[in-house]
């Protein structure tokens, strides 16, 4: 009877010493990856972003006109519309049924896009990105 309780004894003491080895070796792991920020984030894209959603936050106008109200109210910031591809006949390239009917902004000083579509009854859903040698956002592209 002693041989069972000194068996249990030594096999209790030998998990919690592999639970403590455990702890210490997530405790002593280093992370491999981190956030990647791009140069989106590095840049003053962010606020213009905040801004352009405090005004869909704001507006009450026809949806159809929600971009042409982001152009007036961005007054230091030259937005146009977005180009027409061939492609799709739209003003992006994507032919996902997230950007059908969104209206396209773009400050070429900036190389900022911006694609904003009613999501529901009086929201709008924005996407933006930072332009770098193309003339759409990454998650555009069909695949």
């Amino acid at each position: 009877m002693t041989f069972l309780y000194v068996g249990l004894g030594i096999a209790m003491i030998s998990g919690i010493s592999a639970m403590m080895q455990i702890g210490n070796n997530v405790n002593n792991l280093m992370l491999l990856s981190t956030f990647k920020r791009d140069v989106y984030y590095s840049s003053a894209l962010p606020s213009y972003d905040r801004r352009i959603l405090n005004i869909i936050n704001n507006y009450t106008g026809p949806d159809l006109e929600i971009c042409s109200k982001i152009k007036e109210n961005m007054d230091n910031a030259l937005y146009e519309d977005g180009e027409i591809f061939s492609t799709t006949g739209t003003q992006t390239p994507s032919r996902n049924t997230l950007f059908v009917n969104s209206c396209v902004l773009v400050n070429k000083d900036l190389n900022h896009r911006v694609l904003i579509k009613k999501s529901g009854f009086g929201t709008y859903s924005l996407f933006s990105c930072y332009l770098k040698n193309e003339s759409f956002c990454p998650y555009e592209v069909n695949k």
